[in-house]
């Protein structure tokens, strides 16, 4: 997993970064990170409630909370910091630094762009749509099971919703709707955290399940499962660089979305392979654990240099390095201490939740 956190930051930074002029599909990079937390997140909260029969909601939010808060929160403070010092000089709202740190950044730029957000961290909107989706998913999960509901018959839901989000695309659009209004809501991109959800509940090799699929086709594909996993990566490729605005809005993601089961699957279960073997290298293992800092900071890093390294291919290289060594700062300074405190923080409750059984 941390090997495809580096390939998704990385499609991001190229993205993002000078050397590109409009045709590199950067914004593949965030359909893998929202696939890959969709199935992380909810194979985390299916192993809980398969466990206890419940979903600690106190627990999650916390861990939520000091996972993305702390260093998102840094970010936004040293993009005012370097405003208002004119480093980097924007015209800063209220509103705009509100909701980032309300998490509604996604929002914000649906209906205002971009403007009045602290510069150079647009790139919040993503961290909006999982922190929304994770804000009332958790709940709902929970209270389907108490329910009664099975995880099949949950992750079929799940599977519905994700097919209908393309079609609300496809209407607004329609409707005159903007490229920002499209691009950025929760409501029009969840569905690639959808994908990752069904994935973990249905057919997921983490837990055990396995892949059983009827008829000769599904025998073909059972047995041939490299095969298809490098099917899946040229449509996922194909399907990212589409020269059709009309396209990426509205069934591109859908593609993506599907297209990305059976990666996963490939490389879930075959850690020892040559692809398998190439992500967990010590270099694309650290880039992932540091995808989320070089996320947060890596338009920072590259708005700093650019001025002054204005050759695209080295201001980018550059930007590259010194990003990942931001980011191993920020992680060393704000999300490992973070992450010490909240483990402190559960087993105090643990402790109190024990004393308080044996008293009764």
């Amino acid at each position: 997993m941390d090997g495809l956190r580096a390939i998704a930051v990385l499609i991001v930074f190229v993205g993002h970064g000078t050397t590109d002029q409009g045709f590199w599909p950067g914004h593949l990079g965030v359909t893998i990170f929202f696939f890959l937390s969709g199935y992380l997140i909810t194979t985390l909260l299916r192993r809980e409630f398969e466990s206890s029969r419940t979903i600690g909601l106190g627990r999650f939010y916390l861990r939520r909370a000091f996972r993305i808060l702390p260093a998102a929160y840094v970010t936004i403070l040293l993009a005012l910091l370097l405003a208002a010092t004119g480093v980097l000089p924007a015209a800063v709202t209220g509103w705009g630094v509100a909701a980032e740190f309300l998490n509604v950044t996604n929002y914000y730029i649906a209906f205002n762009g971009d403007t009045g957000l602290p510069p150079e961290t647009s790139q919040l909107w993503s961290l909006a749509v999982e922190e929304q989706y994770y804000l009332v998913v958790p709940l709902l999960l929970l209270l389907a099971y108490r329910a009664g509901a099975g995880r099949v018959l949950i992750g079929r839901v799940i599977v519905v919703v994700a097919l209908a989000v393309p079609i609300w695309r496809i209407i607004l659009g329609l409707n005159g709707a903007t490229f920002e209004r499209i691009y950025n809501s929760t409501d029009t991109r969840v569905d690639a955290i959808l994908w990752g959800a069904a994935l973990a509940l249905l057919l997921n090799p983490a837990m055990g399940d396995r892949l059983r699929l009827s008829g000769r086709l599904g025998r073909w594909t059972a047995r041939h499962l490299p095969l298809v996993a490098g099917a899946a990566a040229i449509i996922i490729a194909v399907s990212s660089v589409v020269p059709s605005m009309a396209f990426e809005l509205s069934i591109a993601g859908t593609i993506q979305g599907i297209a990305l089961a059976p990666v996963f699957w490939f490389v879930i279960t075959r850690p020892q392979g040559r692809v398998g073997r190439i992500l967990n290298s010590r270099v694309a293992v650290r880039i992932g654990v540091l995808s989320f800092s070089i996320y947060l900071l890596h338009k920072t890093v590259l708005a700093l240099i650019t001025p002054t390294v204005d050759a695209p291919p080295l201001t980018d290289a550059i930007g590259l390095v010194l990003s990942i060594a931001a980011a191993q700062l920020l992680y060393w300074a704000v999300e490992r201490p973070f992450m010490r405190l909240r483990i402190r923080i559960e087993a105090w409750f643990d402790r109190r939740r024990e004393r308080s059984r044996r008293k009764m």
